[in-house]
């Protein structure tokens, strides 16, 4: 599991994060599913709303998280993902908010922590540590090909003046490029708008295709202008961690959902 390191905090919650982000300044944790109180196939720190838990033990479990990474829950800005493009700047304005409709966050405000959710799906942390701002993004196949990783970057650039050559970017742990199997109608339409897929998409057995979701954010990324030396990439698959990270195909679906925390 290379690029994160595993913290355990007092309170049970064990959680990854990149080291390198943190030696820059950056307060961060990925969830993993140790520490919390929901039970049976959402065991145990369920982070997600759009699962079928009780609303206290995911109150009590994004509490918990909080603590163990050191942000104030009160102000968490989280949003309701639905596999698009849309980013989103914030500030004290959407302090302990849920934005609907929203898979980037973006801000360059203190103590405003960000907090998006997975279940395979990759997640995407940038930090700008020149201009002191952060974007994290969720980039699922959907999200991918509709490049919401360089998306977020522009929205950093324009709203912040960001340099993307400044930036870091962590790719998060989510499933893997031998774990992520599309069919050939998925592939049919990532064609229509990236011709060249042989890098992130390899034949597998017949109609079926391996996709490599962290070659591709990689690949957009440096496209966007970041330099391959500020790409950190976890090397964690959920689906073959499904003891430690919620996966949705591992568990055909009934799975819970694990969190990202950003915050400056």
């Amino acid at each position: 599991m290379n690029g994160m390191q595993f913290v355990d905090h007092p309170n049970g919650v064990k959680f990854a994060m990149f080291p390198t982000l943190r030696e820059r300044g950056l307060r961060h944790g990925v969830s993993t599913r140790i520490g919390g109180c929901s039970e049976n196939g959402l065991a145990s720190l369920n982070l997600g709303v759009k699962v079928n838990d009780r609303p206290e033990n995911i109150r009590r479990n994004r509490e918990k998280f909080c603590e163990a990474v050191g942000v104030d829950a009160t102000r968490v800005v989280a949003s309701g993902q639905i596999h698009s493009d849309h980013v989103a700047v914030v500030d004290h304005r959407q302090a302990g908010q849920r934005l609907a409709d929203t898979d980037g966050l973006v801000t360059c405000t203190p103590d405003l922590p960000l907090l998006l959710f997975f279940a395979d799906c990759v997640p995407l942390l940038f930090y700008d540590p020149v201009r002191k701002v952060i974007g994290l993004s969720h980039a699922g196949w959907k999200g991918t090909f509709l490049s919401i990783g360089p998306k977020t970057l522009t929205v950093m650039q324009h709203t912040f003046g960001t340099d993307p050559e400044d930036c870091l970017l962590g790719i998060g742990p989510s499933i893997g490029p031998t774990d992520y199997e599309v069919d050939e109608p998925v592939l049919s339409q990532i064609i229509t708008r990236w011709p060249s897929t042989e890098a992130f998409a390899h034949p597998g057995r017949p109609g079926h295709w391996s996709l490599d979701l962290w070659e591709w954010n990689r690949q957009q990324a440096i496209a966007a202008g970041i330099s391959s030396e500020n790409i950190l990439i976890s090397g964690i698959s959920t689906a073959q961690h499904a003891d430690i990270f919620f996966s949705h195909r591992a568990s055909q679906g009934k799975a819970g959902r694990f969190g990202v925390l950003m915050a400056l």
